[in-house]
Formats: C-alpha cells, structure tokens, sequence
C-alpha cells in the first residue's frame, strides 16, 4: 500500500502527468481501501487543496476523521487543529479546546512533533482546558528532544520566565538559537532572531561562552 500511496501522490503533484490526475486520486482510494491509515490523511489533503478534485471541506474532514479513529497520527493532528482553529476555517467544525487537545494528545503519544507542539501550546496558554504549566513543559521538553523548532523556542521561553521551572536564561538563549534552523516561516523566524538579540545583549560574556555547548548539544537534535 506504501507504493500506491507514493505512486498516488507523484501523480497528482504532476510527475509522469498531468498536475491534479485524478488517477493519483484514484491510488490513493485503494491504499485506502487496502487499510492503509496515511492514505487517509492524504486524500483529506487532496480535498482540501483542490488537487485533482474540487475543494470539498465535508470529505476532507471526514477522510481526517476515519484516519485519525483508525490511528493515524497526521489524521489526530488534523483533527486537533481544525478544533483549535473552529470557524478560523471552513471546516464546519467549532472551536473546542478540550476536543483540540484530545486529539492532539493521542497523535503525541505517538512522537508527532506538530502534535507535541500545539499540545503544549494548549496546555500552557490554558485554550479550552485547565491551564497546566507542569505538563506543558513536559511536552516542550519531548518535542524539543525530537527536534521540533517550536517546541525548542516553547522550552526556552519556559527556562527565560521561570514557568515551571527554574529561571535559565543560557539555557534560553541556547535554544533558541538551536531552533532558528528549523523555524519555516520568516516572520516567526525574524521575530525569535529579535527576541534573541535582545536576550544575547543581556548575558555576559562568560553566560555567552556557557550557552555555546549546550546550542551545540540542541543542534544535533
């Protein structure tokens, strides 16, 4: 099933075809059909990007949902984020945090780093469900350990506040230059290159030297 989700794929992006082949949509189908739970995920990207097919919200939630029911981590993620985002999008879903969070947290549990992220984003800020500093840390922790950017920048804010932890602000400044390379959108990255900036202008020189290990150590996650 794993080649006729790849076959599926390369043929609607446009390689040995037209771009939007309903053929791929067609592979997708029966890597579906076969069990295949990514196949899912995929088909609800198809939906919602017009890829061959018309936008279609309805079958693109419904395609996220049976996957994420079925256990696919990228369906559980999905499915988390359009409960976050509620009308943001035209989901037809509302926002629920405490729904959000539910799905975020099985895809989690199964090292999705998105997932990681918008989990500990959740708990910390509170969004729909009990504020939980303790555990937020937990998941920035493991998602910065799998290398996620956004979880590294979470866990620096967390160590440069004193949430939950002990005020660090080497470790801080570490991390968030560990995470510049994996941050993708430039306005985040340019506004987390100020934070650091400003934050780099306030540690001695000696706190400079203590934090360049441990960058090196947050970089080769």
């Amino acid at each position: 099933t794993e080649a006729m989700v790849v076959y599926g794929m390369r043929l609607l992006q446009g390689e040995g075809g037209e771009k939007g082949d309903t053929e791929g949509l067609a592979w997708l189908e029966k890597a579906r059909d076969a069990g295949d739970t990514q196949a899912w995920y995929l088909l609800g990207v198809v939906y919602a990007n017009a890829m061959g097919v018309e936008t279609d919200f309805a079958k693109a939630v419904d395609c996220w949902h049976k996957g994420a029911e079925a256990g696919d981590a990228d369906c559980q993620t999905s499915m988390g984020m359009l409960y976050e985002a509620g009308d943001k999008i035209p989901s037809g879903i509302e926002a629920d945090g405490a729904e959000a969070a539910k799905w975020y947290r099985m895809a989690a549990e199964k090292d999705h780093t998105e997932a990681i992220w918008h989990l500990a984003k959740i708990l910390g800020r509170g969004i729909g469900v009990e504020q939980n500093d303790e555990e937020a840390l937990v998941w920035f922790r493991r998602g910065a350990e799998l290398g996620n950017g956004d979880c590294m920048w979470g866990l620096g804010r967390s160590y440069l506040k004193g949430v939950a932890v002990e005020v660090d602000s080497v470790r801080a400044y570490a991390l968030w230059t560990a995470c510049l390379d994996r941050i993708n959108f430039p306005q985040q990255k340019k506004g987390i290159e100020s934070q650091l900036d400003e934050l780099g202008k306030a540690l001695t020189e000696e706190q400079l030297k203590q934090a360049e290990p441990i960058i090196k150590d947050w970089s080769a996650k």
